[in-house]
This record gives C-alpha cells, sequence and structure tokens, in this order.
C-alpha cells in the first residue's frame, strides 16, 4: 500500500502545476510564548480536461505551532479537527468548464500523503474496495449494493478538503450512451451522525485525477438518505468514488446501501437575470428554481476578492425587491449542494452600478453543503458575513420599506438540479396582493404634478412599473374646474428612464399645450396596461388629481402710443371668477384676481410689462412691450451757413429722432409749405420744420436753419493777405499795422484771404470762428519776412491759448476754433493750440460740465485742410 500511495503522490505532484504567488508569514506569540506561524499559499492549478471541477474550495488560514509534533496514533475517542490536515492551506485556482472563468477551490491541496498517519490494528480483514484499483463496479441503472462498509479500512490521502487520516473505500463506473450526470443515493445506515466525504477521479486507478470533492455534508440519521449528483461527466471514461468518513477509530461506517442512477444533465440556462438589472422580481415566497444557471451573465458584478465569495460571480442569479412595509427579513434555499449568496442594499449603495464597489450587507460562502439562508434572529449589526468555513446559516435582518435590495445566489458547485428559495419575516417582501395569504399590492398612483418648463404631466408610482407595459392610453383627464374633457389633448405615454433601464418609478405623459388653467382630475381606465415587475396591474378607477397653470400671455391695446396716452393690458391664461390665480404687473406691481385686465395705464417711456402668476406648484410669466413715442426731436442740417452768394441752392436736410432712434418715415413741414425731407433754398433767411411720427405723434419741437449772406469782399475772386499780431490794433492790410485775429477773419470772409499770424501767445476767452474761403497760418516773425515750424509753444510758436468758460450758445463746450456748419475750402496751418487743463491754461472748474475741443468742425464741412497744427486738449470737467 505504501508503494502505491508513493505512486499516486508522484502522479499527483505530476498532474497539478502548481505556482506559488504569495507567501506571507505572520509570526506572534501565543500565551505561553511559543510561537506560531500562519502561512498562506497561493498557487494556480491548471486542469486540463473537459469535465468541470464542480466543488471549488475556498481559503483557510492555519495556525501550527512550532513546537507541534504530529501523534502516529489516534485514540478512539478523538475526532480529528480538518484543521490540522494538512499541515499548509492553499487558495487553488482551476479552470471552469461552464463559466471559462477562473474558479477557486475551497480547502487544500490535492496530492499531499502523509505516510505517518497510522490507525488502530485491526482485528479483522479490510474490504475488498479499500484499494483505489481494487474498486468494487457500481451499477449505474439504479439497482443498489447493500450492506457496505468502510470499517477497517485504511486511509488514502489525495488531499483536498478530506481530511488525512478518513478511512475510505472505492467504487467504479463508466457512464454510457449520453449520459452524463451520476446520482449517488446511500441509505439504511447503521450508526449515526457520522459526516460523509466524497472525492471523485478519472482513471486510470495507477494514476488517477481529482475530479472534484466533496467533504461537508450534513451528519445524516440512521434512516436519513444522503444523495450527490456529479455533472458534466464523459461517457466512455472510466471514474472512481472514493466514499471516506472522519478520521478516527469508532467513525467508521460498518453497513449502509449505496445506489446509482446514471441520466442527462439537466439543461444549464443564461439569461438577464443573471445581472442586477435584469434580476428576478420577488413577487411569491417561494420560488422552485427547476434549471441552473450557468455564467455570471453579460457582467460579473462581484469583483474577485472583494467580498465573501472570493471567488466572485459563479453560475448566478439576482433577485430584487423592494418591501412594501418594514420588519424583518428571512430566507432559506432548499438544496443538498453548495451555494452562496450576497444582499446588497441598492438604495443605500446608489443603485446596481455600484455593486462591484460597494460590501454586501449580508454575505455567506460557507462551504457546507445543504440549505442556507438566514434564521429567524434579527441581527442588525452590519455589514455581516460568513467565510468558507462558516455556518451556512446566519441571523437576519431588518429592512425598510421603499428600498431595493438585491440578492444574489451563487451556484458554487455547479449545481444542475436547481434549489427552492422561501422568503419570511414580518416586512411585506414578496408582491402577490391576490395570493393566499396576500404579500404584496398593487401599483398605484402616488402622486401627479404637472411640469412647469414643458407640455408633459409626471406621475409617480407607488413602485417599480416595467417599461414596456406602458402603452398608449388607459388615462381620462378632466379640468374639473371647468368640467373640460382634455383627454384627446395626451399625446404620448412613457417612463423615466426606460431607455436605459426596465424598471420606472415615474410616468411621463405629454400633452399638446392646450390644457387651460385649473385642477385636473387623472383616471385609469379600460384598457391599461400599465403592471409592476410581477405583472400586477395599475387598478382601473383609480384617480389622482394635480394643478394646473397654464401658458401667460399679456396683451397690450394699443401697442404704440405718443406720450401722454394710455393703454390697457390684458393677462390671459389663469382668468376665473374669481381667478384660480393671481396676476401681478410689474412695473407698478398692480394685481388682478378676476379678468387679467389692467387699464389706465401711461407709461412715459417704452416700457416692457410682465406679468406673473403662480399655481399649482407653478410660477410663469408673460412680456408685452409697449412703444411710447416720446422725446420726438425734429433737427435740421445745417443749422446755420453763411455764404457768398446763391449760384448754388442751399440744400436743406431735416431729421426725426424718437427716444434716442432715428425714424426714417417721419412725415415733415416746412415753413416754405414743403412736406419733402430736404429742400433747397436760394435766400437768406430762417427756414423751420417740424415732423409728425407715422403713428400721428408730433415732434415736441421745432428746427431751424438760418442761411445768411456774407458781407464785404467779392466772393472769392480775391487773393488778399492780411496780418495779425497777438496785441494788433491795426488795419492788418500792411506788416506794420497788424491786426487782431477776430477782425482779420471778418475782413477775410468770401475773399480767399490768406491771414499771417505773427508767432507770440493769443489769448482767447471766445472761439474764434472760421468760415469758408479763408487761411490762417502762423509762425511768421514780427517783420513778417520768414516763416517758422516751431511747435514748442511760447513765442517761439504762434501759441492759441483758450481760457475756460464755454463757448457762447454752446453751454457745455469750450472751443479755440468752431467752423462754421457747411463750410469749405478753408486751411488752418502751423498752429499750437493749448487748451483748459493743459500746462500753461488754468483748468475748468469741478463739475462745469464743459468739454474741450481744439477745432469744433461743424456739419457738412468739407474740402478743407488742418496742417501742421498742435493741440494740448487739456483736461474737460465732469458735470
Amino acid at each position: 500500500m505504501k508503494t502505491i500511495r508513493a505512486i499516486l503522490l508522484v502522479l499527483c505532484a505530476i498532474m497539478i502545476i502548481a505556482v506559488a504567488d504569495a507567501q506571507q508569514v505572520d509570526k506572534k506569540s501565543d500565551n505561553n510564548g511559543t510561537k506560531t506561524e500562519k502561512v498562506l499559499i497561493q498557487k494556480k492549478i491548471n486542469i486540463n480536461k473537459q469535465t468541470e471541477v464542480t466543488k471549488r474550495h475556498k481559503l483557510e488560514v492555519l495556525e501550527i505551532s512550532d513546537n507541534e509534533t504530529r501523534e502516529n496514533t489516534i485514540s478512539e475517542n478523538e475526532q480529528i479537527e480538518t484543521n490540522k490536515f494538512p499541515d499548509t492551506v492553499e487558495n487553488i485556482e482551476a479552470s471552469d468548464a461552464i463559466n471559462n472563468k477562473p474558479v477557486f477551490l475551497k480547502g487544500y491541496e490535492f496530492g499531499y500523503d502523509d505516510s505517518g498517519q497510522n490507525k488502530t490494528p485491526q482485528t479483522r480483514a479490510a474490504p475488498a474496495n479499500d484499494d483505489i484499483c481494487s474498486a468494487i463496479n457500481l451499477p449505474i441503472n439504479g439497482s443498489c449494493i447493500d450492506n457496505e462498509t468502510n470499517a477497517q479500512s485504511t486511509s488514502d490521502y489525495f488531499g483536498g478538503c478530506i481530511p488525512n487520516g478518513s478511512p475510505s473505500v472505492f467504487y467504479e463506473f463508466t457512464p454510457t450512451g449520453s449520459n452524463n450526470m451520476l446520482t449517488i443515493t446511500m441509505n439504511d445506515f447503521a450508526e449515526l451522525g457520522r459526516q460523509i466525504s466524497f472525492m471523485l477521479f478519472e482513471g486510470p486507478c495507477t494514476a488517477p485525477t481529482v475530479i472534484s470533492a466533496y467533504c461537508t455534508n450534513t451528519p445524516y440519521t440512521a434512516s436519513g438518505t444522503l444523495e450527490q449528483s456529479f455533472y458534466n461527466l464523459t461517457a466512455g471514461t472510466a471514474y472512481y468514488l472514493m466514499i471516506a468518513t472522519q478520521p478516527g477509530v469508532g467513525n467508521e461506517l460498518s453497513a449502509y446501501d449505496i445506489c446509482a442512477q446514471e441520466s442527462t444533465t439537466p439543461p444549464l440556462i443564461t439569461g438577464p437575470q443573471q445581472d442586477c438589472y435584469g434580476a428576478v422580481p420577488v413577487c411569491d415566497i417561494t420560488y422552485s428554481q427547476t434549471y441552473s444557471y450557468t455564467g455570471v451573465g453579460s457582467s460579473d458584478e462581484i469583483n474577485t476578492g472583494a467580498t465573501c465569495i472570493y471567488g466572485g460571480e459563479s453560475n448566478s442569479v439576482w433577485y430584487v425587491f423592494t418591501p412594501q412595509t418594514s420588519g424583518s427579513f428571512f430566507f432559506e434555499i432548499e438544496t443538498l449542494m453548495d451555494y452562496d449568496w450576497a444582499l446588497y442594499n441598492l438604495t443605500d449603495i446608489g443603485g446596481c452600478d455600484y455593486i462591484s464597489s460597494s460590501d454586501p450587507v449580508l454575505c455567506n460562502y460557507s462551504g457546507t453543503n445543504g440549505n442556507t439562508g438566514t434564521n429567524t434572529t434579527v441581527n442588525n449589526t452590519l455589514p455581516r458575513e460568513e467565510d468558507a468555513l462558516g455556518s451556512p446559516i446566519m441571523d437576519g435582518m431588518d429592512v425598510t420599506a421603499g428600498n431595493a435590495y438585491a440578492l444574489l445566489v451563487n451556484n458554487y458547485s455547479a449545481d444542475a438540479n436547481g434549489y427552492t428559495i422561501t422568503f419570511d419575516g414580518t416586512a411585506s417582501i414578496a408582491d402577490n396582493p391576490i395570493g393566499t395569504p396576500s404579500t404584496g399590492s398593487y401599483p398605484s398612483m402616488s402622486s401627479v404634478a404637472a411640469s412647469c418648463t414643458s407640455n408633459s404631466i409626471e406621475v409617480a408610482m407607488s413602485e417599480l412599473i416595467e417599461c414596456l407595459s406602458i402603452s398608449q392610453g388607459g388615462f381620462t383627464l378632466t379640468n374639473t374646474t371647468t368640467s373640460t374633457d382634455f383627454s384627446s389633448a395626451m399625446t404620448a405615454f412613457y417612463g423615466e428612464n426606460c431607455s436605459s433601464s426596465e424598471l420606472t418609478t415615474t410616468l411621463i405623459i405629454d400633452h399638446d399645450g392646450t390644457l387651460t388653467t385649473g385642477t385636473y382630475e387623472l383616471e385609469v381606465v379600460n384598457p391599461n396596461t400599465i403592471a409592476d415587475k410581477c405583472g400586477n396591474l395599475l387598478q382601473v378607477g383609480e384617480t389622482v388629481t394635480f394643478n394646473y397653470l397654464a401658458n401667460l400671455s399679456l396683451t397690450a391695446n394699443p401697442s404704440s402710443i405718443c406720450s401722454g396716452e394710455s393703454i390697457t393690458l390684458d393677462a390671459d391664461g389663469a382668468d376665473g371668477t374669481p381667478s384660480v390665480a393671481t396676476y401681478t404687473l410689474n412695473p407698478g406691481g398692480s394685481t388682478n384676481t378676476t379678468n387679467g385686465q389692467f387699464t389706465g395705464l401711461s407709461p412715459a417711456i417704452t416700457t416692457t410689462y410682465t406679468v406673473l402668476a403662480t399655481y399649482g406648484g407653478c410660477t410663469r410669466t408673460a412680456t408685452e412691450t409697449v412703444n411710447v413715442e416720446g422725446n420726438i426731436i425734429v433737427s435740421v442740417d445745417p443749422t446755420g451757413k453763411t455764404v457768398c452768394d446763391f449760384t448754388t441752392p442751399i440744400a436743406l436736410t431735416a431729421s426725426t429722432s424718437i427716444n434716442g432712434t432715428d425714424c426714417p418715415s417721419c412725415l415733415y413741414s416746412w415753413s416754405t409749405t414743403e412736406t419733402t425731407e430736404s429742400i433747397n433754398v436760394n435766400a437768406a433767411g430762417t427756414y423751420t420744420v417740424s415732423s409728425v411720427t407715422p403713428n400721428g405723434c408730433a415732434s415736441f419741437n421745432t428746427a431751424e436753419s438760418v442761411i445768411t449772406l456774407a458781407g464785404g469782399g467779392s466772393g472769392g475772386n480775391s487773393c488778399d493777405v492780411l496780418y495779425v499780431s497777438p496785441s494788433g490794433g491795426g488795419a492788418g492790410f500792411t506788416k506794420d499795422s497788424p491786426a487782431k485775429l477776430a477782425d482779420a477773419v471778418e475782413e477775410a470772409r468770401c475773399t480767399n484771404t490768406s491771414i499771417k499770424m505773427m508767432v507770440g501767445v493769443y489769448d482767447l476767452s471766445d472761439f474764434q470762428i472760421v468760415p469758408s474761403y479763408i487761411t490762417i497760418e502762423g509762425g511768421y516773425s514780427s517783420d513778417f519776412l520768414t516763416k517758422s515750424s516751431d511747435m514748442s509753444g511760447g513765442s517761439n510758436s504762434t501759441t492759441i491759448r483758450r481760457s475756460t468758460g464755454a463757448d457762447d450758445g454752446f453751454s457745455d463746450e469750450c472751443s479755440a476754433f468752431r467752423v462754421e456748419d457747411g463750410a469749405e475750402e478753408f486751411r488752418i496751418q502751423n498752429l499750437r493750440i493749448e487748451m483748459p487743463g493743459s500746462t500753461n491754461v488754468a483748468g475748468h472748474a469741478a463739475s462745469s460740465g464743459l468739454k474741450n475741443y481744439g477745432i469744433k468742425l461743424g456739419a457738412t464741412c468739407e474740402n478743407y485742410h488742418i496742417i501742421r497744427c498742435y493741440i494740448d486738449a487739456g483736461v474737460g470737467a465732469a458735470p
């Protein structure tokens, strides 16, 4: 036997390719000062088999004393603890044929052989099938072998979760035809309370390969039956089944019956229920899951190693429920196999999207086969979990009405026989309003409100409803304030966020915008298809009410007035007797609670009015602009002109502005009786014009233009020269008799005269007018024989200094030179002009509001020249 064990050890070592991923040693002292080691070894094993490894063993951490030695004998009454065999613990990753993803084996490494484990000397012969190569052929047609035993058998250790020292016997079978599943049944036991383990191998017996191991079968009673199924077998392949009991004398089975039945593995299914978003809604308190799911759905939502379900999702299905009442929550999964589960509070974590980054409130990864779930003890210490060595049953908890919960059920064993899950507790979990007993309710409309920004009505549902159940119609809509049926105004029905989810809590009804203000009743009528996730229909006859404020409008009559006239504003959209809402008009703050009319309004300027109403939780506004034709000002260009003759008629053009805006269509009336915008005159005189707007509003003023004929001179034919000095006093006709600047300018009108100015400082207390056909040129020496372009100032230049004070006739302007309107053919050259506020001239008084102009051009000046002039504009004064 030892020789065979040695061979098996070598072959198993070849079979298993282990890569040590990590080793962590944590040494610490116990109460006796003895150091202990925690050894964590992770290995990866690739099992190159098409059959699925249906049992995966979870991670354990063992503490082994430095001074511990292993006993060579085991007393009859001693129960060997599974965590003493072997000395190391591994997390083994294998290929999962169903999921095509890594899975994790619960327990110990395979292939370990401890020859030092001996048993008490036998008093009788071992069973015939004590060795794997002496395995008994097991009928697989349902017939049984009676009175089998493993008493007096030796222990065979192949690793895994079956403890070293477990007495074992072997059976051989080969599936036939298309059968790929075998169900083992054991009964008629002679002893009570034994724990039985199974290990399945693929031949040959001299070099067997471990396929799966089941080690935590619940202790049975004498009259009980133990059943174990193996899946994804290959027809025509020889398999060996090892049956073992716990180590130690007195743990053997002196008698049992064993039966086997081959069959085809029930079909494994996939579906949207394998993801949280497509979870099975809990509609009833009990579900019998006939078929088993394979894979993880469209996404593996449980990250490997992130929760107690260490290996992540495996052959999983999700359930979702929203308690209608708060209370305790319990559930139980009835199975013979190893199922794991995790419960999430979706409301607390933000929904299905956050499962991968959140902890479950309850989590169970127990490696014990059989029923799992919660007991009826409420323990609200959350979160809680059970690891691989923990109990499959843990305390229940309280749940809160309205919160959404999701339960993951993980088929760890790849069990193909399904399970039954039953929900219990004082909370109303299942949603079946017509069940016995009634465990739920029909969906209903919790509240309804009209949108304030769009033509839609939002109905809040009491629970999630199926997006696909929403169809056109199924409601009537009535304005109970006016007893008007608006059912035909509803144009579309859909659920909020239904483009990205199958369920919604908000029904949206679009309307065409014709709804009037008032109180509305929304009633459910036939045919109505809206159903919750359990198929419960919205009940016919249910009603909800809401207030609706229609869009407002504001109309002015008339919409354009002359200054001083009055208007009426009419607001519409919330009228009534009395009104269901109060209209408020601004500017002014006036209110109206009946017909929305505001009369006797007389705005002084163009005004935009806003009316506001609040009703049904909405505030709406409307605006209207009333055009007031005020400040109607007419003007004429030029306002004045001095001409040498009327050979060419003088054109006068009128224009009008309303509140500062040009009026291109205004009508005019001239003192000449003409009504056109422009007229031509050929005589000196004062010409006036007034205007009227297209709405009949008269201008506030009359504009005038003064046309004068210049005196003296011959009118543009002379080449005269006049001389000017700062002190003046002469006639200006000769160099030795220079005149003052103002006198020379007046003398030179219309004569094409050139005025030559001596250098020096000229002080002006008012502006100097500049007419047409004149040249004013500075820079001449005192004898007028030489000329300079020096602009440095003072006596070096012809310097004009304008004192403070307003121009005569122009209250807000201060100018050195003002050119007449319409002046032409004039030249200003070689002058330095210094205005108030410059270096050499005192500034204006504060708040005088005066603006400085070195040279102020008149309107429509043309054909002029301003050359080599230096203008220091100084500083104007604020008003």
